[in-house]
């Protein structure tokens, strides 16, 4: 796959590559996804978007256009990955969960429940999207575009390779699973109800439980933040404590799905950097 941007050409490749993906599972299963066309008009508008390098006003917005990129590709999710793979594996991660700790993790975290702290946690959960974007606009600012390009291409892999995890382990998570073993509902103080609901809404039912999204992207910003920016890993690196806790504490993922997205960032850290330098060099 050929641009000519050789700055952007990881980055735009590894998009394009997702986007072939999502359009082969589209063709194989048209008849069963909803909106399938739609979303094949989507894909190919990507790549149009991708390949026009007549004006040099998107290609210096082409790396920030995954912002909207990403998004879109999630709610996809919600049309492709139950019709795919029409399987839930709450029960497997349940279990697992159980064995590693005797109990349902989610179930024994209620003795610490505070509508304060539901508050503060919801707040730090919502943050998640933004935070890699963060560290992207002080790069930026920074003029220091080499670093730029290889931190967008690390966190959209990132995103991209648990989007393609979520095919292979559909779960909805303990706050669906396990509500009815739950003595309590969560409440907050002030806004925590309108950000659940909110993000309730966007996810629209999604199987992304396992690898947890939200434990390997805000880990990813963490290193990077320290290889790159101090000041920015110092506040993450608190956020990053509270980001892994609100995940199970608010009842989003199981602790195996925090596991999950561990392992998922180590993977993408070796992983990620050698085939960004084989794209960068790739004629």
């Amino acid at each position: 796959m050929f641009f000519k941007n050789q700055n952007d050409k990881p980055l735009l490749t590894i998009i394009a590559a997702y986007q072939l993906i999502m359009v082969v599972l589209l063709l194989l299963y048209f008849t069963k996804v909803e909106n399938s066309f739609l979303w094949l008009l989507f894909h190919g508008a990507v790549f149009a978007f991708l390949w026009w390098d007549r004006s040099q006003y998107l290609n210096r917005i082409k790396k920030w256009s995954v912002i909207v990129l990403i998004p879109l590709n999630f709610t996809e999710l919600h049309y492709l990955v139950h019709t795919v793979h029409p399987v839930d594996y709450d029960t497997l991660l349940i279990q697992l969960d159980r064995m590693l700790f005797g109990t349902d993790p989610t179930i024994w975290m209620e003795q610490f429940t505070n509508p304060y702290l539901t508050e503060f946690l919801q707040y730090i959960y919502a943050t998640f999207y933004f935070l890699p974007i963060g560290l992207g606009v002080i790069l930026a600012k920074k003029q220091r575009e080499n670093d730029l390009n290889f931190v967008f291409f690390q966190i959209v892999f990132g995103f991209y390779l648990s989007y393609l995890g979520y095919f292979i382990l559909p779960a909805i998570g303990p706050r669906f699973t396990l509500d009815h073993l739950q003595s309590f509902p969560l409440t907050g103080v002030w806004l925590a109800q309108d950000i659940q609901h909110l993000l309730n809404t966007l996810e629209n039912s999604q199987r992304d439980a396992f690898p947890s999204g939200h434990t390997a992207m805000t880990l990813l910003t963490l290193f990077y933040a320290h290889k790159y920016h101090h000041p920015y890993f110092y506040f993450m690196l608190p956020v990053t404590g509270l980001m892994l806790l609100a995940t199970v504490y608010l009842r989003y993922h199981y602790v195996v799905d925090v596991l999950g997205g561990i392992i998922l960032f180590v993977f993408i850290i070796l992983l990620g950097s050698w085939l960004y330098h084989f794209l960068a060099e790739k004629e």
